[in-house]
């Protein structure tokens, strides 16, 4: 059985796939770049140099995020929506499996992470950053609602992960200070 072959995944992945536009079409095609995995080179390179206590939590984050991400579409291997589908607009042909977006579990651990401490202003900006990723790899084609829900839940909950262990060792240490 395919995980993703159910009515309200089909129904959902049609509406967001179907509803076109052109300044739309224009966005995503420039935009979705931003959820590949290369954006992570100048962002480890801030880390490493500005915010260096930042970079272990964060690299183990990301590692824990894509394990998960790569185990779930080996195990599952379902297949994109235009291998299942008639009538889909596929703005980016990609062949591996679909199940869960691994661009929307980065993009949500992105923001998660780099949420912590940021004031509201910056925190919605982050947000609106993984939704419209998320969002994105519908509109192009590429995942059904389930791969970016599932996504956005591996990328969160790694970043929780990290965040609430080193918060532990913070406070851990605080208190066996003399």
């Amino acid at each position: 059985m395919n995980v993703e072959d159910f009515s309200l995944n089909i129904e959902l992945f049609y509406l967001i796939n179907h509803t076109r536009h052109p300044l739309l079409d224009e966005f995503f095609r420039y935009f979705y770049v931003l959820g590949k995995g290369y954006i992570l080179i100048p962002i480890v390179i801030y880390l490493a140099f500005l915010k260096r206590e930042k970079l272990k939590p964060f690299i183990l984050a990301l590692v824990l995020e894509s394990a998960l991400v790569h185990i779930l579409k080996f195990a599952f291997k379902a297949p994109r929506p235009a291998s299942m589908l008639k009538d889909v607009y596929l703005r980016e042909p990609l062949y591996h499996k679909s199940f869960p977006s691994g661009d929307t579990a980065m993009a949500f651990l992105l923001a998660c992470f780099f949420s912590q401490g940021a004031s509201t202003p910056i925190k919605i900006l982050l947000f609106v950053y993984a939704f419209l990723i998320a969002y994105g790899r519908m509109y192009l084609g590429v995942h059904f609602p389930m791969d970016v829900l599932v996504g956005a839940i591996i990328g969160v909950l790694s970043c929780k992960f990290f965040i609430r262990r080193q918060m532990f060792k913070f406070f851990h240490k605080k208190e066996q200070s003399p």
